[in-house]
């Protein structure tokens, strides 16, 4: 079986978790016999050590519109297809538009994230009040409502030919299906995530078993919550840590937040870690903290701390509560003071904590990389065989 697989770039060394999950995938495809081509379309962005199949690379320079159609003029000229795989949210409305045009090769479109017109991507940020600020704000609402009224009108009728859509979590099928978009079928297939490597590192703590470790990684911004973890410090005993490993446009305010509130003693800003590095910290840690503002498709972090046996805290109704299930507790968005309250359950209860342990590592199974690939290449072949 050959799958041409289309994408907007490919850069598992320094990209976020999609990258890894779309590695994991071409590596199942080829173990299983199949052959995987993989296309980019901004591949300035490319970064890999190795080439894990076939790669052909593009620096596409166009619009919105016409990237949808570029891309679904090339499934049209791969004539020996035997199935297209769209993997990004953004170029989803290609595999319709290549149906559209008589194209008979089954479609597959991997949804790891919103369309630009579901208005879904984050929170606003702030104005500050300039002139130059309040245009560039209109200037992006604007498009985002032409993006939006074009998905309505256009792109749901395009997304209706296509034949499997794959979505991370059961959330984010839900808000897609509620905007309107439905395939022919869909299936949830959670981001695959690869065995924890055996390697132990140094703890990357002292050596103090009076301090309860809570831990978050992901990117500084404001849609993802940090500074809920910081303010919700001030409000623990001194016993409990926060450690806080990312980077992004928020780690000054929180910097500025930490020093003005003198807890530099008691929360860590860790910066950017390699994988190795995060579950280092995972392993000694006592609880994983997603406190997310914006409905968060799945939250790959969520199922790597699971997988280290840690319990989650995370934001009710998101893709990482999904994630982990009754392995984890929730609190509702912007709560600080819930937050606290879940930090302090588990800080007071070790025996309590030490269950939700063992449900976390029940939990991971559902996201190792074996089963994960099981299922995908599973509904994959049986659409294929189905033509």
């Amino acid at each position: 079986m050959r799958v041409h697989i289309y994408t907007l770039r490919f850069n598992p060394v320094f990209g976020g978790g999609s990258h890894h999950t779309l590695e994991i995938y071409i590596r199942a495809l080829s173990e299983s016999g199949h052959t995987p081509i993989l296309t980019t379309f901004f591949s300035g962005d490319n970064n890999y050590k190795h080439k894990p199949c076939e790669i052909r690379e593009e620096n596409f320079d166009g619009g919105f519109i016409a990237l949808q159609r570029h891309i679904a003029h090339r499934m049209r000229e791969n004539t020996d297809a035997d199935v297209h795989f769209l993997y990004s949210s953004y170029i989803l409305w290609a595999g319709g538009m290549y149906k559209y045009k008589g194209g008979t090769t089954p479609v597959v479109a991997s949804i790891n994230n919103y369309t630009p017109g579901m208005r879904l991507h984050g929170t606003t940020p702030p104005s500050d009040g300039s002139v130059r600020n309040l245009l560039i704000r209109v200037r992006n609402r604007v498009h985002i409502a032409k993006l939006y009224l074009w998905e309505k009108l256009v792109g749901i009728q395009f997304v209706r030919k296509i034949d499997l859509l794959f979505f991370d979590s059961r959330l984010i099928q839900e808000r897609y299906e509620r905007f309107g978009y439905h395939a022919h079928s869909s299936d949830v297939v959670p981001a695959p995530i690869d065995p924890i490597p055996d390697t132990q590192l140094p703890s990357p703590f002292p050596d103090d078993k009076g301090v309860f470790r809570a831990v978050y990684a992901g990117r500084l911004t404001t849609d993802k919550g940090p500074d809920l973890l910081v303010k919700a410090a001030v409000k623990l005993p001194d016993a409990v840590h926060m450690h806080i490993i990312g980077s992004g446009n928020e780690e000054k305010p929180l910097r500025d937040f930490i020093q003005n509130h003198g807890l530099e003693k008691r929360v860590f800003l860790h910066g950017w870690k390699d994988r190795e590095e995060l579950y280092n910290f995972y392993r000694h840690s006592h609880v994983f903290i997603h406190p997310c503002r914006w409905p968060e498709p799945f939250g790959r972090v969520v199922a790597e701390a699971l997988m280290c046996g840690l319990p989650v805290i995370a934001t009710e109704n998101s893709g990482p509560s999904w994630a982990a299930g009754d392995a984890g507790l929730t609190f509702r968005k912007n709560d600080v003071e819930g937050l606290v309250e879940r930090i302090l359950f588990f800080f007071n209860a070790p025996n309590e904590r030490a269950a939700y342990s063992k449900k976390a590592l029940v939990r991971a199974r559902v996201f190792d990389s074996e089963v994960v690939s099981r299922q995908f290449l599973t509904d994959i072949e049986s659409l294929v065989k189905s033509r």
